[in-house]
């Protein structure tokens, strides 16, 4: 899952501390010309916290399952509003990769087997994509030997 860096509550005085700092500074030019331009911003402004907000929590909705047995790897993504996604594999043929700074995404982490590959914690940290990459491959070590 996502990474939530303020709970819902935080998230509330948040907004609302961002809406008294743009809400007061228009009180004294209301009713003019001045203070319209500026309520026109301000107003704006919150629109548009609130709808890449809105968007920040919609990819919290994201999730990856990862299933690893000694005869399959399996992988489900799903996305808010979009249908799973899965795919399945042979542990014996599967590879993680990790590629450190070659792209554009610290510890890019993707799953390998017989040329497909799928990127996966795209929405996680770098630290979190390396402890994963170290939990899948112990994992699939883990499912070839039984």
């Amino acid at each position: 899952m996502p990474n939530r860096s303020l709970s819902v509550e935080g998230t509330i005085i948040v907004f609302l501390i961002l809406a008294v700092g743009l809400i007061f500074p228009i009180i004294p030019f209301l009713g003019s010309q001045i203070g319209i331009t500026l309520t026109l911003f301000s107003g704006a402004t919150l629109y548009l916290f609130l709808f890449f907000l809105g968007k920040s929590f919609q990819s919290g909705q994201m999730f990856e399952e990862i299933k690893i047995s000694s005869d399959k790897v399996e992988i489900i993504h799903k996305e808010r509003n979009k249908e799973k996604l899965i795919w399945e594999g042979n542990p014996f043929w599967t590879k993680v990769k990790m590629q450190d700074k070659e792209n554009k995404i610290e510890n890019y982490l993707t799953i390998v087997e017989k040329g497909r590959h799928i990127e996966l914690g795209a929405f996680l940290s770098p630290d979190e994509r390396l402890n994963l990459k170290n939990e899948i491959q112990n994992a699939l070590a883990k499912a070839k030997s039984l």
